[in-house]
């Protein structure tokens, strides 16, 4: 398998588990084993994740730009997802996910901004089966990523985020059992020929695995929600720019008053929030009209799709 986007560049990591003690490249996390060349991993329920960072990316050490992320699993029995995931230097960045019912490229709500938006730069179905060994790889080029598992299950899109500099790199499993044989790590330079060979990536989306709404009713309405915020922002809807507008400028407001809102989920934060929410009648007053300034957002949505469910969202709780 090669990459499409990119030209390998620089090896920054590579493990084929051949010896048993991994501690030096890997911090590890959860029921992982290596043995016989590959790394095992348990989960026995969800939640309960079994895996890997390298060691060399972290805050205050190696930083990747531009790269390659490719490794070989297997699955024997109920997987619920792997999950990757990818940290800049506000947190949380892009999560991908793969599962056997579905998968998608999430990006995280920013940290460093009052009003957040998750985004889906894509999602599709899954015909993942266990038992069989899969190659993924990843491909981050400026704004675009594209993940690979094969020509059923992959994934294109594109965020601004994706461009940051990443300062952290995990890789897990969460439920049931498996292998990791290897994974490698690679620098990379854009590859000439993908502008040529973008509009064919984007056409055969159309032969994957269709998302079902079925599936998980929670994740279609988040994703709707995400692409008709994403389409109203992107067209300049003037209608919901004064919807946004109204509730950047409460947020700032909430903010102002109390230090805690919007800022990072510290114990100290958290703590105060608690309080404030039990004990401040000015500040419970507050969130009220904030929750219903995010009602009427999802009401002018839902004129936009209308199978969206009624339900609410709240940036306080991110």
């Amino acid at each position: 398998k090669e990459p499409v986007m990119l030209v390998k560049g620089k090896l920054l990591i590579e493990d084929t588990f051949d010896a048993p003690d991994i501690r030096k490249s890997w911090k590890t996390s959860g029921d992982v084993s290596v043995a016989d060349g590959t790394l095992r991993w348990a989960s026995a329920k969800r939640m309960d994740k079994a895996g890997l960072t390298p060691v060399m990316i972290k805050p205050g050490g190696v930083v990747i730009g531009d790269h390659i992320l490719e490794y070989t699993f297997t699955y024997h029995d109920e997987l619920y997802r792997n999950q990757i995931v990818y940290n800049d230097e506000h947190g949380h960045a892009i999560i991908i996910e793969l599962s056997p019912e579905f998968h998608h490229i999430r990006k995280w709500p920013d940290q460093n901004i009052l009003h957040r938006f998750e985004e889906f730069p894509d999602a599709a179905g899954s015909s993942l089966q266990p038992g069989r060994t899969y190659t993924v790889m990843i491909e981050m080029r400026g704004s675009e990523i594209m993940v690979h598992a094969d020509d059923e299950n992959f994934l294109f899109g594109e965020n601004y985020r994706v461009a940051n500099a990443k300062s952290k790199l995990v890789v897990n499993f969460e439920r049931g059992e498996g292998t990791l044989d290897s994974i490698r790590l690679w620098a990379a330079t854009p590859n000439p020929e993908w502008d040529r060979k973008r509009t064919t990536w984007i056409a055969k989306k159309q032969t994957r695995p269709q998302l079902d709404a079925a599936i998980d009713s929670e994740f279609d309405f988040k994703f709707r929600v995400a692409n008709m915020r994403r389409q109203l922002r992107d067209s300049r809807d003037p209608e919901y720019a004064a919807i946004v507008n109204e509730t950047d400028a409460y947020l700032k407001e909430i903010r102002a008053q109390y230090s805690f809102s919007g800022g990072k989920p510290t114990r100290q934060n958290l703590a105060a929030k608690k309080k404030a929410r039990q004990e401040d009648s000015n500040y419970q007053q507050m969130m009220k009209k904030l929750a219903e300034l995010q009602k009427s957002e999802l009401a002018y949505l839902q004129k936009h799709d209308s199978r969206l469910r009624k339900a609410g969202t709240s940036n306080e709780k991110k």
